[in-house]
């Protein structure tokens, strides 16, 4: 509030975002109250009394709507134990290009108590492509299920083709039934963006 009050006076204030959500057991995210009074209560301390605030929340109302699952395609123990997915920085690319720190579990055994303590990593080959360190799992198994929570703000609208990675689909699920609202992307929705090198001799 300080900072754009010093740009000037206006009858209308964009504050942007700022109400957090929790995306690891150890984070406290405010609730909606406490957010806005913290606002107000710098509102009227900066700005002219009776300006419009404009808040932008999008983060704390789509967060959490989504998980994302993984596959485990490798498990390889050398003094650690890194278990890699199906996909990776590719998809979830707030990870390592922000450190966003995130929760991870294997859905296909939910009622299992962990007992082995694990890198979640990507495909990428890049020392960046790490989801989640020191996770604790049930002894993870190549095919099973890894649960993402709290991925519905960024991970789709930053995903890329990064070393030919294909985004992943997007299912709404409600009450019992899912719906496929995105399609998985396939190598040949990527290469439809191609055109053929010239055939002819240069200069032709």
């Amino acid at each position: 509030m300080e900072a754009i009050a010093a740009l000037g006076t206006f009858d209308v204030y964009d504050v942007g975002g700022g109400l957090g959500v929790a995306y690891t057991h150890q984070d406290v995210a405010p609730t909606v109250e406490q957010y806005l009074d913290t606002i107000a209560s710098a509102a009227a301390a900066y700005l002219p009394a009776g300006s419009k605030l404009i808040i932008e929340p999008g983060r704390s109302l789509v967060a959490r709507s989504c998980v994302t699952l993984y596959r485990v395609s490798t498990v390889k123990r050398t003094g650690r134990t890194f278990v890699a997915v199906d996909g990776g920085m590719a998809d979830n690319l707030d990870a390592a290009l922000t450190g966003q720190p995130f929760e991870a579990a294997v859905a296909t055994r939910m009622a299992d108590a962990p007992d082995e303590v694990v890198d979640l990593v990507g495909r990428q080959c890049e020392s960046g492509d790490l989801l989640v360190a020191g996770l604790p799992l049930p002894a993870p198994v190549v095919g099973d299920l890894v649960v993402m929570p709290v991925t519905g703000a960024y991970t789709y609208t930053l995903a890329n083709n990064y070393n030919g990675a294909l985004r992943p689909p997007i299912v709404f699920c409600r009450d019992g039934q899912a719906r496929l609202v995105a399609e998985r992307e396939t190598h040949e929705h990527v290469l439809a963006l191609h055109r053929p090198a010239r055939q002819d001799p240069i200069g032709e």
